[in-house]
């Protein structure tokens, strides 16, 4: 039999010889290792997700026939209150497309819209990622802007095969430029400020930043503003909800700018599906292949 000390010394050995591979291991084998990792994980996270979708079926099913027949009108009034509101978007956006035509301004982006199930959450990283049920197999591409309708939900982080992973607008790595409502600045131009996600603290909603708002920004009276996306840079496109901008500005130490905090639009804390935007054209913050 071998003394401890023996084991003891082969077993930090062998950690030893484990750490070295790892940092000297090619970047092409890291990566090689965590894409078999997340392939290797994602049958069970779609079995989950899928089992969670019967449940709630289920229940639906289990559901009294008066019960039934309010949600379906409920269903048919919302229905028809976004049809006509998408009426509405198709007339603006042929206005649009009409005037940049006679100007000669650069077309925005366009997209197409993926619908995809949360398959899966964190609960280390609850306020930072989730997983969805959509990959490269249905065309997501790392970068593509996330939502929720007309909410910012964040963007995609990470692509799969048959999975994605999503960074949220609250965490850390999260940026994105954006107007903040009332700010009303001479010749109708906008200050364009910066939105970045931000560590919650325990126990606490999740925030963000919103940072080099103008030092003579001063939020509209009795609501709150809305914090929207530029459409600049061809992340996201231009007026979409990101937030909304906390009371209380705190000052810069130089006194140019001031920072303040927003409260997602969107709410993470329930979502179970989600939308991706995805690029019919290439982007210039896509990766180059």
């Amino acid at each position: 039999m071998s003394a401890p000390g023996s084991q003891l010394r082969g077993s930090i050995t062998a950690l030893a010889l484990l750490l070295v591979a790892w940092v000297f291991l090619p970047a092409a084998g890291r990566l090689f290792t965590r894409e078999t990792f997340a392939e290797l994980q994602a049958p069970s996270l779609s079995l989950l997700s899928r089992t969670r979708d019967l449940v709630l079926t289920a229940e639906m099913k289990a559901s009294g026939a008066a019960e039934l027949a309010a949600a379906g009108r409920d269903l048919a009034r919302a229905n028809a209150a976004l049809e006509l509101r998408v009426a509405e978007l198709e007339s603006a956006a042929s206005e649009n497309r009409r005037l940049r035509s006679m100007l000669a301004a650069p077309a925005f982006p366009e997209f197409r819209t993926l619908v995809a199930r949360v398959a899966a959450r964190e609960s280390g990283a609850w306020w930072s990622s989730l997983t969805i049920r959509r990959g490269r197999i249905d065309g997501v591409r790392k970068g593509c802007p996330v939502v929720f309708g007309d909410r910012v939900v964040g963007r995609v982080s990470a692509v799969h095969v048959n999975t994605s992973e999503v960074e949220l607008v609250t965490s850390p790595g999260f940026r994105c430029s954006a107007f903040i409502e009332g700010d009303d600045a001479p010749e109708g131009r906008r200050s364009m400020v910066f939105v970045e996600g931000q560590s919650p603290q325990p126990f606490a909603s999740p925030r963000g930043r919103v940072t080099y708002l103008p030092y003579t920004y001063s939020p509209p009276a009795g609501q709150p503003a809305k914090v929207v996306t530029t459409g600049l840079g061809g992340l996201y496109p231009a007026g979409l909800r990101i937030g909304t901008l906390s009371p209380g500005l705190e000052d810069t130490p130089g006194g140019a700018y001031r920072n303040g905090v927003f409260t997602p639009a969107a709410d993470l804390l329930s979502l179970r599906e989600v939308g991706v935007l995805i690029p019919t054209q290439p982007q210039p913050y896509e990766e180059l292949r």
